[in-house]
């Protein structure tokens, strides 16, 4: 017997709309066998840079002149770099320190601009009229020059370069969530809201935050490869990463005038960048597929 429309069947909840919203968007991103690979990758890469000191054979600082550049063994599965490091826990290291900042430094930036571009966007006005001249202001110089400029200024390392890099990534999250509750403020469930009384704090972070996080979180995810790139970037410069600590960018910069020695002692941090690089970017693109399906 079939039961009239909007019926609620005794012992079984209603789904509520925000769950279906999630499950839907799992259920399309799953569908996509590269992005799916892609987030399966990047989670091992994220494993792996988390239980660097349980999985790498020796420490990143660990060396034996002795050995130096020295080809695969039983002892050094990939052999050895100039100064008889060991170049697979350099690499593991090396995927520790470069995920620290790929995460760390859009983690920065949307601390800053999310409470900036949620001001601006909901109250408008003045708050509106000063984010915009900010915005104006950041964006006259490239991310990667107010970086440089600011290592130039304060020094290098794995700490700063990571505030530096997400002090300058504020303004793309602050665009974002100005954009997305200009469009949600006057929808009808903010209206309804407003008019049955809900304190502002609870319609900003309860109603609305929930609607406009799907964008925000795909920003994010897109901003990780960026942020590998840059990172190895200024550190195969000398200005990023300082020894003894391992990044890919700085084992570049260490391994390539020894290529004719050994090959893998550069080509490995390649590699490394490149996979990460492709991972998220993939694992981003899935998830802007899954959460708005609209902008295939």
């Amino acid at each position: 017997m079939s039961l009239p429309q909007g019926s609620v069947v005794a012992g079984r909840r209603p789904a509520r709309a925000d769950s279906s919203f999630w499950h839907a968007a799992w259920y399309r991103y799953r569908k996509n066998r590269l992005a799916l690979v892609s987030g399966i990758v990047a989670v091992l890469i994220l494993l792996v840079a988390a239980l660097a000191p349980l999985l790498a054979p020796y420490g990143y600082a660990a060396q034996d002149l002795n050995q130096s550049l020295t080809g695969p063994s039983l002892d050094h599965l990939l052999g050895t770099d100039q100064l008889g490091r060991d170049i697979l826990s350099r690499a593991i290291y090396g995927a520790q320190t470069s995920m620290t900042i790929a995460i760390g430094a859009p983690l920065v930036g949307a601390l800053i601009g999310i409470p900036i571009g949620i001001a601006s966007g909901w109250f408008g006005g003045v708050a509106d009229f000063f984010t915009q001249r900010a915005f104006e202001v950041f964006t006259m110089v490239p991310q990667v020059l107010m970086a440089l400029l600011l290592i130039a200024l304060f020094g290098s390392g794995v700490l700063k370069l990571l505030l530096f890099l997400g002090v300058t990534a504020w303004v793309g999250f602050a665009r974002l969530a100005r954009a997305q509750y200009i469009a949600l403020r006057d929808r009808d469930f903010v209206v309804a809201a407003r008019a049955l009384g809900v304190p502002t704090w609870r319609i900003i972070f309860v109603h609305i935050l929930p609607s406009a996080v799907g964008p925000m979180i795909v920003f994010f995810v897109q901003q990780i490869p960026a942020t590998i790139f840059a990172a190895a970037g200024f550190s195969f410069l000398g200005l990023g990463v300082q020894d003894p600590l391992a990044d890919w960018g700085k084992m570049i910069n260490d391994g390539q005038q020894y290529l004719t020695v050994s090959l893998v002692v550069a080509l490995l941090p390649i590699i490394c960048i490149a996979l990460a690089t492709l991972t998220f970017s993939f694992a981003g693109d899935g998830l802007r597929d899954a959460l708005d399906p609209t902008s295939r």
